[in-house]
């Protein structure tokens, strides 16, 4: 039986837009959505109050704000253009209310253009149709078809298991993490590992919950496409990656769609600060293949 979808992001200061423009394309195409949740160490900011005021005004939606003290992310591993607001993640079993029982945890770099209403049917049950308590799935989330350098790496710190998960859309048994106290083995494991962590806090998950979790389809998060679709193929789609549609340079299949959305948002008159004459070749004159080549090389 359907019932709404409770959702939660984690931000910083310097992902508010993206947020604004990610819900208002949640809330856009679809309307199962419940109480939102957004967890981030901001206590006096703006540009926030700015999108909380336009989430109230325009779709009658209270964010649900849950403050989360930063520094208890202090010693953990951040590295490229990851901040230390990607390990909030984590502690959403002590932060959400006790009353929440599952939530759809979404990064801010997504954009949502379809319907994704047939997530609050999913069940945690292991596909086995196992009834016991200790053998429910942590999450549901898409897998990332790791190759086998990548898995080589993880067998290093502790992995086991044949798959891994990209962390980005991620539908949430927080019954299970409470239960557990999940919270402590996360923050544990990425203590322990912290040296070796390539992808922060995903392997992080991924370590806590190798063969636990069970597979969303791609469609529900779409990452590191190289061409535009003409079917309604993708529910959401993650901007993976250090180049985001929002920078000038950036050629992704779906950044005009990031734009189309950004217009409807407060932050509407932003302007990228990336825009040089350089940037200008690169994006106009080189083929987006061969731009992604030479950033998977850097």
């Amino acid at each position: 039986m359907f019932s709404g979808i409770n959702v939660v992001f984690t931000i910083d200061e310097n992902y508010i837009q993206h947020f604004t423009v990610a819900l208002t394309s949640l809330l856009d195409n679809n309307k199962c959505i419940d109480r939102v949740f957004l967890v981030s160490e901001l206590t006096d900011n703006a540009d926030l109050d700015i999108s909380l005021k336009y989430f109230k005004e325009k779709y009658h939606k209270n964010i649900e704000l849950k403050y989360l003290d930063g520094n208890v992310c202090d010693s953990l591993k951040i590295s490229h253009h990851i901040t230390k607001a990607t390990y909030f993640r984590l502690l959403l079993a002590d932060i959400l209310p006790n009353d929440i029982n599952e939530v759809l945890f979404l990064d801010s770099d997504i954009l949502v253009i379809g319907d994704i209403s047939e997530i609050a049917d999913l069940n945690f049950c292991h596909s086995n149709n196992s009834v016991l308590k200790n053998d429910e799935l942590y999450i549901y989330a898409a897998s990332h078809n790791y190759n086998k350098d990548d898995m080589q790496r993880l067998r290093k710190i502790g992995y086991t298991s044949d798959d891994y998960f990209n962390a980005g859309v991620m539908y949430i048994n927080l019954m299970r993490w409470r239960e557990e106290k999940i919270s402590e083995r996360l923050m544990h494991i990425a203590n322990k590992y912290k040296d070796d962590l390539l992808f922060w806090d995903q392997d992080v998950l991924n370590i806590a919950f190798q063969d636990s979790w069970e597979k969303l389809d791609f469609s529900f998060n779409a990452f590191n496409l190289e061409v535009k679709t003409t079917t309604d193929q993708y529910k959401i789609i993650h901007y993976t990656g250090s180049s985001k549609p929002w920078h000038f340079v950036n050629k992704h299949p779906y950044k005009k769609e990031y734009f189309n959305c950004l217009k409807l948002t407060p932050f509407s008159n932003y302007k990228p600060n990336d825009i040089t004459l350089k940037n200008a070749v690169i994006r106009f004159l080189i083929p987006a293949k061969v731009f992604k080549f030479i950033k998977s090389r850097k």
